[in-house]
């Protein structure tokens, strides 16, 4: 008893290696145990520990199975996922509705909506369609693999079952693909019947953002402001990041100015949106005020600085930021912040700094960097770097 309850504060806490020390020092390993370890792995998602562990287990329940399919799917590994689902119908005794729910998920990561469809008979078939999770699971299916009719049959079937989660599905799944009259007007449907939370909202702006389609996003915007709702920092990066996306940056300028707060991903939403709508000098400016307010950058901020340095031909202030990443401010430049550097330097000719960087680099060059390079090299009639570059291209080609 009490090795178990260490074994689960060591779970809960998140330190597997010490639960797993735990577990494997227990003489007696109930089927609890067993079910705790592997998904303590699983939900952490070490899905490869975690398989392990299932394939050792000398019994499992229907906790046990759901578990190793739920890691699958939380780790968006598909195939594996798929793979599993083969021997759950071979091996699997009972499901419940936590398994119809994780099948469902599956559907909809694969985008197989022959698969939901089974699934869909076999739900309504055990009865399974009077719970509203399973119910949502299968009409969140349906939206995500666009097929809005099927969704619409079952949304109107659920009337008096359907939630606010229920609307979100449908309402965020036409947002994605682009039918915002629809969605627009399906919304104004919503609002009759249940009030939406700041996250729905928030997923419906981040869906605007994405077709774009300032229409719905100016109404949804209005619709926060009229019914008194708390725009937090959440909401409030999503109305920047939807404004910027669909060209509208002074608007996203004046959301951001709003702020009571501003965290660094609300930052990071207007430099990229600045960079995005051509008005790439702001963002040094914003870069200032970021650092007076004490927000500490990161790499996304450091990509938007080097896109707007691009812009504006800013070479030298380029590597001035650059290199401030690892010195100042302790960033390991990542493989996209020395193709802005290549990019920079190539597209203004200063190919004798771009040999000092290359050298510097701790890796090899990409094959987009490399075509960069040979391009400005021919450009710029210089034959020694192109000469290299054509090698490495050749190179890369060859099997």
């Amino acid at each position: 008893i009490v090795s178990t309850s260490i074994f689960d504060m060591y779970v809960k806490c998140g330190r597997l290696e010490s639960a797993r020390r735990v577990f494997d020092q227990t003489e007696s390993k109930d089927l609890k145990s067993w079910t705790s370890a592997m998904s303590g792995y699983a939900m952490s998602g070490i899905t490869r520990e975690a398989r392990e562990l299932f394939d050792l287990m000398p019994e499992r329940n229907v906790i046990s199975w759901n578990a190793m399919l739920g890691g699958y799917v939380r780790a968006g590994e598909w195939d594996e996922a798929l793979e599993f689902l083969a021997l759950m119908r071979k091996e699997m005794e009972d499901i419940d509705n936590v398994t119809l729910v994780w099948i469902l998920n599956v559907c909809s990561g694969v985008s197989d909506v022959q698969m939901g469809k089974q699934a869909h008979g076999f739900i309504y078939r055990h009865g399974y369609d009077t719970n509203v999770i399973v119910a949502n699971a299968l009409l969140d299916m349906y939206a995500k693999c666009g097929t809005f009719r099927s969704a619409n049959n079952l949304f109107r079937q659920m009337s008096e079952l359907r939630d606010e989660v229920s609307w979100n599905a449908l309402l965020t799944g036409l947002a994605r693909v682009g039918r915002s009259e629809q969605a627009l007007s399906f919304f104004e449907g919503m609002q009759l019947e249940t009030k939406p939370s700041k996250y729905t909202l928030a997923t419906l702006l981040a869906g605007c953002a994405n077709i774009p389609a300032l229409n719905l996003g100016k109404a949804t915007h209005g619709f926060l402001i009229r019914n008194g709702y708390d725009i937090d920092v959440v909401v409030r990066g999503a109305m920047v990041d939807m404004y910027s996306k669909c060209r509208c940056l002074d608007y996203a300028i004046q959301v951001f100015k709003e702020a009571a707060t501003r965290d660094l991903i609300l930052w990071n939403s207007i430099i990229r949106g600045c960079c995005r709508n051509g008005r790439s000098r702001e963002v040094f400016e914003l870069f200032m005020l970021m650092e007076d307010e004490g927000v500490k950058p990161d790499h996304v901020t450091f990509l938007g600085i080097l896109h707007a340095c691009i812009r504006e031909g800013h070479v030298e202030l380029g590597f001035k930021y650059f290199s401030s990443m690892s010195t100042k401010y302790l960033i390991l430049p990542q493989v996209e912040h020395y193709d802005c550097m290549v990019e920079l330097y190539c597209k203004y000719g200063c190919l004798h700094q771009l040999e000092e960087f290359l050298l510097l680099m701790p890796f090899d060059p990409t094959i987009q960097m490399l075509t960069r390079i040979h391009a400005a090299c021919k450009s710029y009639r210089w034959e020694k770097l192109g000469a290299w570059a054509a090698k490495r291209i050749n190179e890369w080609s060859s099997p």
